[in-house]
C-alpha cells in the first residue's frame, strides 16, 4: 500500500520527494517488493539521479525477471540511459519494452526519443506517427509534468522534435 500510495501522490501530486519518501518506506518494510523498487526509480528518474534510478530499475529486474510488469522497469532503465545521453542502449531496453508490451506507450515513445538523437530519424518518425495515430492528444509540452531538471525536459523536447511529435 505505501508503494502505491508514494506512486500516487507523486504522479497525480507532484510531490515528488513526499512520494519517494513512502515509497523508499515500503522498501525497508519489504525489501522483496518489485512494486517499491521500480516506484524508486521513477521516481529518482523525475528527480534526475540517473545512477540512483538505474539501481533501482535493476534491482527490480533481479528480484523478479519473469514479472508480468517488467516493462516498467525496462522503460524506466531506457529513460535513464537516454537522460544519460546513452541512446543505444536506452533504445536496447525500450525494445525489450515494447516486445513484452507493445501497447505501452511510454515505452515507444522512449524508443523515439532513442533513435531521432543519434539520428535514427526515420525510425524514430515511424514510431511517432503511430503514436500521434494511438494518442493524438501528444505534445512536447507534456513532457514537462513529470522531469524536474531543465536539462532532461530539453534533451526529450530535441527528441520529441526530431521524431515529430508537435509542441
Amino acid at each position: 500500500m505505501l508503494a502505491r500510495a508514494g506512486q500516487v501522490i507523486s504522479g497525480l501530486l507532484n510531490e515528488i520527494e513526499d512520494g519517494l519518501a513512502l515509497v523508499s518506506r515500503a522498501q525497508e518494510l519489504d525489501e522483496n517488493l518489485v512494486i517499491a523498487w521500480y516506484s524508486s526509480g521513477w521516481e529518482h528518474l523525475f528527480l534526475g539521479d540517473v545512477d540512483a534510478a538505474l539501481k533501482q530499475f535493476h534491482i527490480a529486474v533481479r528480484l523478479s525477471p519473469l514479472d508480468p510488469l517488467l516493462f516498467f522497469a525496462q522503460t524506466g532503465i531506457a529513460y535513464a540511459h537516454f537522460m544519460a545521453g546513452r541512446y543505444d542502449d536506452g533504445a536496447s531496453w525500450a525494445r525489450s519494452a515494447v516486445l513484452q508490451r507493445p501497447n505501452y506507450l511510454d515505452a515507444q515513445f522512449i524508443l523515439a526519443a532513442c533513435l531521432a538523437m543519434p539520428g535514427r530519424v526515420e525510425e524514430a518518425r515511424v514510431i511517432c506517427a503511430r503514436l500521434m495515430q494511438l494518442k493524438p492528444a501528444l505534445r512536447i509540452s507534456r513532457i514537462k509534468t513529470k522531469f524536474r531538471r531543465a536539462e532532461d525536459i530539453e534533451r526529450l523536447s530535441q527528441a520529441c522534435r526530431i521524431a515529430g511529435i508537435p509542441e
